[in-house]
């Protein structure tokens, strides 16, 4: 799919002042090292991620290659080949705010997995919208009696 064929919208709800809202997006993810690790596993994977962000073959690898949005001003020579991460961009360069990426918040990964499993079948036309309703209201509803008895 060419890159000039696709969009993103701010999610508007009607709150005031959302007409200066840009894209919520973000990454709940991090990289870790595993402290439970051999030394020099653990010194590899520390020289990797310092060689992943640092270095020119492994900045254009995650930029041109993988398309992935690099925070680093190691990066600043290397823009994001994602036409995406190009629109996202373009509503910062536009002045609008971003709105936080507080997914940390959700009940848990079991209720995330279950709610896009949802989601997916009814964008693929194989199941229903309550399906999805289903998934988020009640899903999280037992998220919070587990942790709230």
């Amino acid at each position: 799919m060419d890159g000039d064929s696709l969009g993103m919208l701010p999610i508007y709800i009607g709150a005031p002042g959302e007409e200066n809202q840009g894209l919520c997006t973000g990454s709940e993810n991090y990289w870790c090292v595993n402290k439970n690790a051999s030394p020099e596993d653990i010194q590899a994977t520390l020289d990797f991620m310092n060689w992943v962000v640092t270095s020119e073959t492994g900045c254009k690898a995650l930029t041109e290659e993988m398309g992935f949005v690099c925070p680093f001003t190691a990066f600043d020579s290397y823009p994001a080949s994602n036409p995406l991460v190009n629109i996202a961009n373009d509503y910062v360069s536009n002045g609008k705010t971003s709105v936080a990426w507080t997914f940390t918040t959700m009940p848990s990964e079991n209720w995330k997995n279950n709610v896009g499993s949802a989601l997916l079948e009814y964008a693929q036309g194989t199941g229903q919208w309550d399906a999805v309703v289903t998934a988020f209201v009640d899903g999280w509803a037992e998220e919070y009696a587990a942790v709230n008895n």
